[in-house]
């Protein structure tokens, strides 16, 4: 699989938090700073902005994957934190890395595994929230907004940041925590929202609720596909092509073997 978890390394970097093992494998600063490489292009001090919002994908993306970890903890499931080129992975110690699609070993219901995918983008989209309330209760202002939601999240009244650094982390961290939050929301196999979506499926239909799930996210994964490339962003264009191309695959393994878990 193409999202599976990656061999651990000589230069891993490996810590605990919250008594959860999290491994960053060097993949991650990597296609960090690539990502935004064009964004930190500001003045002759582009090392500074950059170093910043390397550390403002870090800190957020653990946040996320830590509300993956913290949920599973709430049902009894250890689990550990892997930071890689795509992202992020919670995973159950008591799981291979690549689970099949359709699982129900264990005995986790639906229902439980919805909360356990929903908590990494509500986790991040809740740090997006406490930047925002903190701002607006210590009456400083901002003043870069976050595109495309501009009116649902804007905090450009009040006392000027007297901190370009600290106006810029926020704003990094602020940026990243929303989009990433939304973009793991899609129904998009194995994204978030494509967990949540297998999962509300099967609670509706069964025997062929999966067979759905995997075609909504090859369609969805297709057209995401197809607007990154179309607004020349590649990495969105290839990452979701890549994912378009598992959920095909996967479909055709399900359909080939009559169901997953039968």
């Amino acid at each position: 699989m193409f999202f599976a978890e990656p061999a651990s390394t000589p230069y891993d970097l490996n810590f605990r938090l919250l008594g959860v093992r999290v491994r960053v494998v060097p993949w991650f600063w990597l296609v960090a700073m690539l990502l935004g490489w064009n964004l930190t292009r500001i003045g002759d001090q582009q090392a500074m902005y950059l170093t910043m919002w390397i550390a403002a994908v870090f800190l957020s993306i653990l946040v996320h994957e830590m509300g993956h970890a913290l949920a599973m903890r709430y049902y009894g499931i250890d689990s550990y934190i892997v930071l890689y080129q795509f992202g992020g992975l919670a995973v159950p110690d008591r799981y291979s890395s690549s689970m099949g699609f359709g699982s129900r070993s264990r005995g986790e219901d639906p229902i439980s595994q919805i909360v356990i995918s929903a908590a990494g983008p509500a986790a991040q989209l809740s740090l997006a929230l406490a930047i925002v309330l903190v701002l607006r209760l210590t009456g400083y202002a901002m003043r870069f907004e976050i595109p495309y939601l501009e009116y649902a999240i804007s905090v450009r009244e009040g006392t000027q940041i007297d901190s370009v650094a600290l106006e810029f982390v926020l704003f990094f961290l602020m940026l990243i925590s929303v989009f990433w939050a939304l973009l793991n929301l899609l129904p998009v196999y194995p994204l978030d929202g494509g967990q949540i979506a297998r999962n509300i499926f099967s609670l509706f239909h069964p025997v062929a609720g999966i067979q759905y799930s995997l075609i909504l996210s090859l369609i969805t994964a297709a057209g995401v596909a197809l607007y990154g490339f179309s607004r020349q962003q590649p990495f969105l264009g290839i990452m979701f092509a890549l994912l378009a191309y598992s959920s095909f695959q996967v479909l055709q393994a399900y359909s080939s073997r009559g169901g997953f878990g039968r």
